[in-house]
């Protein structure tokens, strides 16, 4: 992240993970502990779980139809 100049919250470091990988945002889940990142991700498209223990993220991957 600090190589392009952005950092997490930052659209641009999300739109430049998507454009570098040829990945469709919607199709994207990004976990993290802080809500801020989230939110950073869900602006682009990106559903976002935010990390409280393994068994809650493993129920929202779950929801998302992640098995």
């Amino acid at each position: 992240s600090a190589d392009m100049g952005a950092l997490k919250p930052d659209e641009e470091i999300y739109r430049y993970l998507l454009k570098t990988y040829h990945l469709k945002a919607e199709e994207c889940v990004f976990i993290d502990d802080l809500l801020i990142n989230i939110e950073g991700a869900k602006k682009v498209g990106m559903h976002g779980i935010q990390f409280a223990t393994a068994e809650f993220c493993k129920d929202e991957l779950n929801k998302l139809g992640v098995e």
